[in-house]
């Protein structure tokens, strides 16, 4: 039997909105509640999100129906959305993500334009993401300076695979992928030959009350940094001087409550024309520096 009656099944625009209506509920921690109910309802239309304003006036059919209600039962479970869709778009790109890192913020754009701020188009060189994760934030530098040769490293050997996936689709035969401890896992000819490095090292305070779909699903060493979350940002600052070449960026995230001192430590090592930068609703989520 029918789930609907005659002539009832939603639209696509109604569901649309609608799921973005229970993205908006604050127990969901949705960081953009209309694009998140965007990636759920097209992954039940078996679309991308881009492909959604083509149907918003048609009816969906009892199939889709049920493979969205499964979706957000696992969303409601809570799961979060980047792993039951297995990608998730940063800028222009689209990233491959599943349980073996952690899923990029849609607020690492920030991170990205710090990084390539003052980069020419046409620069050359060379450029590090350092805690990178799945790459998302090396990768949208690299290809946004096609003179870029990059490479990601990240502590987690499943995280550097799955940056070198993501590195192969957006930026082929430009990124080398390395798995160590921060600097450590770098060859030692890359000293003093970036141009750009990228950093998103765990921030948060050890202790902190995480949501559930943030500690039961994602790894956890991506979150936690000692005491006051900074202790891999302060190892990650003391070395800067000798990876980066002349001229070169810094750019980092870290927690708003914590840009005060991060730029201070930026200070400290030498580093110059230090800058706090906003997200789109004025929050301090970023900070960058240069090499004098």
């Amino acid at each position: 039997m029918s789930p609907f009656a005659p002539g009832a099944r939603p639209t696509v625009g109604e569901l649309w909105a609608a799921l973005a209506e229970r993205m908006r509920a604050p127990e969901m921690y949705s960081e953009g509640p209309r694009h998140e109910a965007a990636e759920l309802l097209a992954h039940a239309l078996g679309l991308l999100p881009r492909d959604l304003e083509a149907r918003i006036e048609s009816r969906i059919t009892e199939a889709e129906h049920s493979a969205l209600l499964g979706i957000l039962s696992r969303r409601l479970s809570p799961e979060p959305t980047a792993y039951i869709v297995g990608g998730v778009e940063i800028g222009p790109l689209r990233f491959k993500v599943d349980r073996r890192g952690f899923i990029p913020r849609l607020d690492l754009t920030v991170l990205v334009e710090a990084g390539l701020a003052g980069v020419p188009l046409e620069a050359k060189g060379r450029a590090l993401d350092l805690a990178s994760g799945i790459g998302a934030a090396g990768i949208c530098v690299a290809h946004a300076r096609p003179g870029l040769l990059l490479d990601l490293a990240d502590v987690s050997p499943e995280a550097i695979e799955l940056a070198r996936e993501n590195a192969e689709l957006h930026v082929p035969g430009r990124a080398s992928c390395w798995s160590g401890d921060l600097f450590g896992a770098l060859p030692a000819d890359r000293r003093g030959s970036y141009i750009v490095i990228t950093a998103n090292p765990p921030w948060v305070p050890d202790g902190t009350v995480l949501p559930d779909e943030v500690i039961d699903h994602e790894p956890n060493v991506s979150f936690f940094g000692g005491p006051d979350g900074l202790d891999l940002v302060r190892r990650i600052i003391s070395e800067l001087g000798s990876w980066l070449a002349p001229g070169g960026i810094y750019a980092q995230e870290c927690d708003p409550s914590q840009v005060t001192k991060v730029l201070e430590l930026l200070r400290g090592v030498g580093l110059v024309n230090g800058r706090a930068h906003a997200d789109a609703e004025g929050v301090l989520r970023v900070v960058s520096a240069v090499r004098a």
